[in-house]
């Protein structure tokens, strides 16, 4: 609760130079912003309040001792920015700070599991000789504060970089399978995720639509607390 209001308070103070709530005022006023709450809509020059980023990838586990996951079914399901800050300079450059959600599951692939003993530490094992409608995934919930940078480099098309800081809030580890008639299901909603970590994200955007690549060097899992690995997303942005 404590990260949250921080976060909040640092949203705040970001809007906290912006005025004039509302309709523009006449072309000699430029001490206003834009409510730009559409995310496909034109930007005004000056400050707006944006709402965009919405994002879908694929997610990879990276490190030398990284579990196998199945990139082609671990998805990442993104906001950028639920609400945010954006200066356009009406020179073909944005700078938009903000707050965003994101959301990743890691599945494993077939004939390996996520395993938890009793002090809390996660390992990648094998499913038991013989077991069935197998399925392992860790999820991984987060409350990001984005600075991104956008830059027109053609008609219609931008490209942008930046940096996401991520305050994982929740994380879960799912295990299942069968044994015979028995079924087996291991949860456990404390993994001990790293609390704060920050991501990389760059892409191009052509009409508001492009993709993008998303990169963060730090481990998912606290160290001692399981396998050291860090993360890569691809996939489709909108409305960034």
């Amino acid at each position: 609760m404590k990260t949250l209001l921080k976060v909040l308070t640092l949203v705040f103070m970001l809007l906290l130079p912006l005025k004039g709530w509302g309709a523009a005022p006449a072309d000699d006023e430029n001490d206003y912003i834009q409510v730009d709450w559409y995310p496909l809509l034109t930007d005004s020059v000056g400050w707006n309040i944006t709402s965009g980023g919405l994002a879908i990838g694929f997610v990879d586990a990276l490190g030398s001792h990284a579990p196998q996951v199945a990139m082609g079914r671990s998805i990442e399901l993104s906001w950028i920015n639920v609400i945010g800050a954006k200066y356009n300079n009406g020179k073909g450059q944005r700078l938009t700070m903000g707050l965003g959600i994101d959301w990743k599951n890691y599945k494993l692939s077939s004939g390996n599991a996520f395993l938890r003993d009793d002090d809390g530490v996660i390992s990648v094992g094998d499913f038991p000789a013989g077991a069935s409608k197998c399925a392992s995934r860790i999820k991984v919930f987060s409350l990001g504060v984005p600075v991104i940078f956008r830059q027109r480099i053609a008609r219609k098309t931008d490209l942008f970089l930046g940096e996401v800081t991520n305050f994982n809030l929740h994380a879960s580890m799912h295990t299942t399978y069968r044994v015979g008639d028995e079924k087996v299901d291991l949860k456990s909603n404390s993994i001990h995720q790293s609390p704060v970590t920050v991501d990389f994200i760059t892409g191009v955007l052509y009409k508001k639509v492009g993709a993008y690549l998303r990169y963060s060097p730090f481990r998912v899992i606290k160290d001692g607390y399981g396998p050291n690995f860090s993360t890569l997303a691809v996939g489709l942005v909108l409305g960034l």
